[in-house]
């Protein structure tokens, strides 16, 4: 059956109205087929609502559910062939699934196209359909070739129309949220009644497994968040006291398994209370910061640096070479631009080794930290646990 240049139509039954021969496949024929369908509907698996509700509770995979959805969407229409587009965040629609064809053939669509009212009366093109589609909430008829995405023309030549129905979410009712449209290019004239109603159900389970998959992609993201959140320092970036612990734990673990040394260096800011007094707590904090910037840029991809005290850094560096590398990152330190005032930006050093001055987390600080007391009784200087 043919079907005609019939323009823009508001509704797929006007354009059914205005294909040939569509008076003597109307709705009644279709109504003894979906008839039939709904008297089976609890036992036949062929069903396409049973069967993607039934694929929404038996995976969490988003394109596995879209891919049957979209097969489960071109057995709704003889021949069809239907695409699920997802609507990003710039206004893009682009393939996530098709059926039969390959969904790396098709093009994105522009979601955000607008058809001014003096065209409206114009058939739209595939573009601008898709576009209505989302932007209107409600289904838009592409007709003939001309208007059909040159992918799709190029998988099944001689399709007469397109069928955009957006992916809706009737919540909040005023305005529901859309996540994209189901495409369906149609071989003669576009469903109507039963067949319609099947494509809106289709469309409303793909956009619940959009939806769904979307939140578990954010709900992922904020707890990925949460988890940095809970090991970072928050002024300057570095890993905090708990992480740091926590490292240095593992670091000599695994020294003690594989007798080999580490080095741990606690890095004192000094003048942060005068700073703060004299320039207030935010030219102390800035101090921190460069500080931390500087070590962060100084030690090896291995080491470890973190805030472990209000004024204090802490360096986890596996192996021997310790002293050697606090003495280089002092020495970068000192040569930042002076703190306010004009004040220069001064650190001491203790440096303490596993297992020479400890085998335990906390006889290892201790021992770094008597070293960093002796550094700030020499003026300033990088000293290592007797």
């Amino acid at each position: 059956m043919a079907c005609g240049r019939v323009g823009l139509a508001r509704t797929p039954r006007e354009v059914q109205a205005g294909c040939r021969g569509g008076r003597e496949h109307g709705t009644h024929a279709r109504a003894v087929v979906v008839e039939t369908a709904m008297s089976s509907e609890l036992t036949d698996p062929r069903d396409p609502l049973l069967s993607g509700a039934l694929r929404l509770a038996g995976t969490s995979d988003r394109d596995a559910r879209l891919a049957g959805l979209a097969r489960d969407a071109a057995g709704v229409v003889p021949g069809g062939t239907a695409v699920v587009y997802l609507l990003d965040d710039r206004g893009t629609l682009y393939p996530a699934a098709a059926h039969p064809i390959d969904v790396a053939d098709l093009d994105p669509l522009d979601g955000t196209a607008v058809i001014a009212p003096e065209e409206a009366a114009a058939p739209p093109t595939a573009t601008d359909a898709a576009a209505l589609a989302v932007g209107d909430r409600r289904e838009v008829v592409a007709l003939s070739g001309g208007d059909i995405p040159s992918a799709l023309l190029g998988a099944i030549p001689g399709s007469a129309a397109v069928v955009h129905v957006p992916l809706v979410l009737r919540r909040p009712a005023e305005h529901p949220d859309v996540e994209g449209v189901l495409s369906i290019a149609c071989p003669s004239a576009p469903p109507d009644g039963p067949g319609l109603d099947m494509l809106r159900g289709i469309a409303a389970l793909a956009a619940m497994a959009a939806l769904q998959a979307r939140l578990e992609h954010a709900l992922a993201e904020r707890s990925d968040w949460f988890e940095r959140l809970a090991h970072t320092d928050a002024l300057t970036g570095l890993a905090n006291r708990r992480t740091a612990d926590r490292v240095l734990e593992l670091e000599l673990a695994r020294a003690a398994r594989q007798g080999t040394a580490v080095c741990l260096a606690v890095f004192g800011v000094e003048g942060q209370d005068e700073t703060t007094e004299r320039h207030g707590a935010s030219a102390a904090d800035d101090v921190l910061r460069r500080v931390a910037a500087s070590l962060a840029e100084t030690v090896r991809l291995v080491d470890t640096v973190a805030r472990y005290g209000r004024g204090e850094f802490l360096v986890i560096a596996p192996g021997s070479t310790g002293l050697a590398m606090a003495e280089r990152a002092a020495a970068a330190v000192r040569e930042l631009e002076p703190g306010p005032g004009g004040e220069p930006v001064r650190v001491s050093v203790g440096v303490a080794s596993f297992p020479a001055h400890g085998t335990s987390p906390d006889e290892l600080i201790d021992a770094a930290e008597r070293a960093l007391a002796a550094a700030r009784e020499q003026g300033g200087t990088v000293a290592a646990a007797g």
